[in-house]
């Protein structure tokens, strides 16, 4: 029968052992960074700074071997003027014309007009007809919108000043006034953009028509603000488009709206809960993700979890590395290989009596094995979300400059913006020009430009 003392002493140990482990959680927790969890780079605000060459300097530019890239002189259609010039005299003291050299030297100059913008103004006579009494209006030139101060050209360009450059309403009135010397109100650029959102609507919704018919779709979100309540961004992508839409829920139902009640395709994404219950047969849930959670279980101080994680790092490695020579291994090689390591990662998961944490992660492998490794077998399949996270970038941009949007127009217009900007630019395609043509389409009803990949 132990003492009252020993009775104190062995309850105290219980309770420091308690701390002890909340402490080591609470550490673990702090020690997460962009390498072991899905926390975003800009988060390491402690990060130490890497060390520095303790000799020589420090390399700048192009590292040994890079080849460097020359821009490419502009083509004679792009040349406005070609002026001749010829040497004035020789540093000799010859005054006159030397014997002419074949070929000159060529220097290409682009400089901004006095003044960028062209000014008309237009004056529509009436007559009256002598048939029948009817006063006749003189009709506007083709492209020229009624009772429209800014032309599409220049519409477009406030627009992708907006949505690409990230300019608020106010550089926007700085720009017309003391570049373009045009005096004009915050209202009237508002109704502009306004304009520019009603003609991307029709190109827009397209894409949003396409996006379930597509074999393989990467998928993402983040959260948003419009008029200070949560929102979030929803990024549908493929190397050939991006679709955004502002969603005021992340569930499941996002998906369910965007790609139907069943989205027969594969999905990439990251292992959030509105996935994990929307997703089919054939899903691939990102590698990253699992592998920075992974990375963080070797972190922690339990040797068992530190164990568990390292060993399926070491199995990932291996994966990965054959992985990435699929195309010099026969097929009826690489299978066997890639199975074989596979087993080893789920037979790894299986272990019982595992940490917590670990056995989380464990539970992970078990319930979504095949959804892991779905890349292995389609190479149309990445095995990360990466590109959706990159393609998140511009709206997050957008996010922190604007804090946000306060309209059903706003949040429409940041969508549609987005998925213009994002899309012409994996398309090689002029964002700018796009506008024109989406304008154009919307004033004078001629064929509405598209999105969809087989249209570039």
């Amino acid at each position: 029968m132990t003492s009252k003392t020993e009775q104190f002493y062995i309850r105290r140990i219980g309770e420091l052992e308690k701390q002890v482990a909340e402490l080591i959680d609470k550490v673990a927790k702090l020690s997460k960074n962009s390498s072991n969890s899905s926390k975003p780079p800009s988060s390491d605000i402690v990060k130490p700074a890497k060390p520095k060459p303790t000799t020589g300097s420090a390399r700048q530019g192009g590292q040994p071997g890079h080849k460097g890239i020359n821009r490419q002189p502009f083509e004679p259609n792009q040349i406005n003027e070609t002026i001749p010039l010829y040497p004035d005299g020789c540093d000799c003291g010859y005054t006159g014309r030397g014997k002419p050299i074949k070929e000159p030297k060529i220097q290409q100059t682009v400089e901004l007009v006095t003044n960028p913008v062209n000014i008309t103004e237009y004056h529509l006579y009436g007559l009256i007809c002598p048939i029948c009494g009817q006063v006749v209006w003189a009709k506007l030139p083709a492209g020229v919108v009624e009772g429209q101060l800014f032309g599409s050209r220049l519409q477009a360009l406030i627009a992708y000043m907006k949505g690409s450059l990230h300019a608020s309403y106010s550089s926007l009135e700085d720009f017309c006034s003391d570049v373009l010397n045009i005096k004009v109100a915050r209202s009237h650029l508002c109704n502009t953009i306004r304009r520019v959102n009603e003609a991307l609507a029709a190109p827009y919704e397209q894409l949003q028509q396409h996006l379930s018919t597509e074999p393989v779709l990467n998928v993402d979100e983040s959260g948003w603000k419009n008029n200070g309540i949560k929102y979030w961004i929803w990024v549908f992508c493929t190397s050939a488009f991006s679709f955004f839409c502002i969603a005021k829920s992340r569930s499941s139902w996002v998906l369910r709206d965007i790609l139907g009640q069943t989205y027969n395709g594969t999905m990439v994404s990251d292992f959030f809960s509105a996935y994990v219950k929307y997703a089919n047969k054939i899903q691939q849930f990102c590698l990253a993700h699992l592998i920075r959670d992974i990375k963080f279980l070797t972190t922690l101080a339990d040797k068992h979890d530190k164990c568990f994680g390292e060993s399926l790092l070491i199995q990932f490695k291996r994966l990965f590395h054959i992985w990435h020579l699929r195309d010099k291994i026969p097929k009826d090689r690489f299978e066997p290989i890639v199975f074989k390591i596979k087993d080893r990662i789920l037979t790894l998961a299986e272990q019982q009596d595992l940490p917590s944490k670990s056995n989380t992660l464990a539970k992970r492998f078990r319930k979504h094995g095949d959804a892991m490794f779905r890349f292995l077998f389609d190479p149309a399949v990445p095995p990360t979300n990466n590109a959706a996270e990159q393609t998140l970038r511009q709206a997050i941009i957008d996010r922190r400059i604007t804090q946000g949007s306060r309209s059903l127009m706003g949040r429409q217009w940041n969508a549609r913006i987005w998925t213009v900007l994002a899309t012409c630019k994996k398309q090689g395609r002029s964002s700018w020009q796009f506008l024109q043509n989406a304008l154009s389409a919307y004033y004078f009803q001629t064929s509405t430009p598209s999105l969809l990949p087989q249209a570039n």
